[in-house]
């Protein structure tokens, strides 16, 4: 189903408007040539062109698999002392935590985690799946993804961005991040959706789906599980943070273009805790309905597409650098006046 906010970024224009504050950028400008090659070149890996009972298949098998993990580690507690147990579990269970919101949460804003048969269910299932997977995160899945994650995707990093129109780096982050580590309970005061209003609902279906079995695993399986639990909010939001710090901040909201405000990165513990290939981000932003699983692909495929001068910084290795906000954005002059890459033979071998 395609809605108005989906038109307007599949329909976007090739023209766009530079900050106000860049002097030097002041006269419309095009997208970049390779910018628009790069879009393109995601339509081969479209949600639209995958086998629905293999996609569904995967997505659903996967979502079990966190599930399981998440159980796992929950019963750990009755034969882990509590010590060693507080010390790893919270991590492990934000880790999963973290999972659930970018296979299921954030799939089903993109309308791609479930695709039934009758293509014009698609919305109903997948608000269904994204507001049950919600409700333990005290999160307002309509306001906050189905609607506020598809605003990001139109004005990434703008004041009336829900998701990232402020992403920290540096000293801010760093004491964020010590707060949520020093500080029990402190997550609740950034959950997102609390801009949102304060909702009996949200608040009720949080209390049932997360609080609730916190305090059956203390009663049934160990005190500390029910504590690492709840302590696993504390993980999920940490790994949220240094998400956006290293998908929009460091001064990528200048960017003219809101596809340039994007970065994929690379760093030893993705798999873990950057889950079903999310740190793509720039392959995610140029075209939004390739599934997870085909972002690997598709960033092959832009690495005979954006110029060569330009993939060090699109697509990085300095994780540590972005966090800390030392790793500034590129001149928009040089990403405006570069060519793509030239087209490789076809007996040139597959980019890794």
């Amino acid at each position: 189903m395609l809605t108005t906010l989906h038109a307007k970024i599949l329909l976007w224009p090739m023209t766009i408007h530079p900050p106000a504050a860049s002097t030097a950028q002041e006269t419309r400008m095009a997208r970049p040539k390779w910018m628009r090659k790069a879009v393109a070149a995601g339509r081969e890996f479209h949600v639209l062109h995958q086998d629905r009972q293999a996609h569904n298949a995967r997505n659903l098998a996967s979502t079990a698999g966190v599930l399981l993990g998440i159980v796992a580690v929950v019963l750990s507690a009755s034969f882990v002392p509590a010590t060693p147990y507080l010390l790893v579990a919270p991590w492990l269970l934000g880790m999963l935590y973290f999972s659930i919101f970018i296979l299921v949460i954030h799939e089903c804003s993109h309308d791609m985690f479930f695709y039934p048969a009758d293509r014009t269910a698609t919305r109903p299932w997948n608000r269904r799946f994204g507001q049950i997977f919600s409700a333990p995160f005290f999160t307002d899945y309509v306001q906050h993804w189905e609607k506020g994650h598809l605003e990001h995707h139109l004005r990434p990093c703008e004041p009336d961005d829900p998701q990232d129109r402020d992403p920290i780096t540096g000293w801010p982050l760093a004491a964020r991040l010590a707060l949520l580590m020093g500080m029990p309970g402190s997550v609740l005061v950034f959950n997102p959706s609390n801009q949102y209003g304060f909702s009996w609902k949200r608040f009720g279906f949080g209390f049932l789906g997360l609080v609730v079995p916190a305090l059956l695993s203390s009663w049934l399986i160990a005190w500390h599980a029910g504590v690492a639990i709840l302590l696993g909010m504390h993980t999920l939001q940490i790994l949220n943070l240094l998400k956006k710090a290293q998908e929009h901040g460091g001064g990528l909201a200048q960017a003219p273009d809101p596809l340039l405000r994007s970065r994929t990165y690379f760093y030893p513990l993705q798999r873990l805790t950057s889950p079903f290939n999310i740190h793509y981000h720039f392959e995610h932003h140029a075209n939004f309905r390739v599934p997870w699983y085909n972002l690997p692909a598709y960033h092959a495929k832009l690495r005979t597409v954006v110029p060569l001068e330009l993939q060090d910084d699109f697509f990085h290795h300095r994780y540590l650098a972005q966090a800390a906000g030392r790793f500034p954005p590129l001149d928009p002059s040089h990403i405006y006046n570069t060519s793509p890459l030239p087209r490789p033979p076809a007996s040139a071998p597959a980019a890794r």
